[in-house]
């Protein structure tokens, strides 16, 4: 089975436009058969589902959620749900990115391909795990990013 993808934009930022929405929805529907073809992890999800509900939003709201629900109230890239719902900072995406001399559009995408990693049972908890997440993750990524771009201005 094939989950349909929703983005859905919580934020106001110029950079996170109705248009690059689009087309990380399209490319995140096109990624799909190539992640699902990868064997799964023993806590996959994504084949069974429906649908998966992307949510863009801000550090402080996914400060709060990481608080609520794993007891960290600091802000961090990407929380997924088992159920099917990712939620993204674009803030922490932005400030990444800036640090490490990639676009943040890039890191936003990475972050929504984690979340779809982590449904299909990859964990990112110990260093071996970690690994063969990014292992998937990466080159998904670099199929929609194959250039690295200069940061971007704020």
């Amino acid at each position: 089975m094939m989950p349909g993808i929703e983005i859905y934009v919580n934020v106001e930022r110029d950079w996170v436009s109705e248009s690059l929405v689009e087309q990380f929805s399209e490319a995140l529907q096109s990624l799909l058969p190539e992640l699902l073809s990868v064997a799964p992890g023993p806590d996959h999800v994504l084949s069974e589902l429906d649908m998966v509900e992307i949510s863009i939003v801000d550090d402080p709201a996914i400060a709060e959620v990481h608080g609520e629900f794993l007891d960290d109230p600091t802000p961090t890239d990407a929380i997924t749900f088992p159920y099917g719902e990712i939620l993204v900072s674009c803030d922490t995406a932005a400030s990444y990115a800036a640090a490490h001399g990639i676009s943040r559009e890039e890191e936003l995408f990475r972050y929504m391909v984690h979340g779809l990693t982590h449904l299909h049972g990859y964990l990112d908890y110990e260093p071996a795990d970690r690994e063969s997440l990014f292992a998937v993750q990466e080159p998904l990524v670099k199929r929609f990013f194959p250039v690295v771009a200069s940061p971007q201005k704020d």
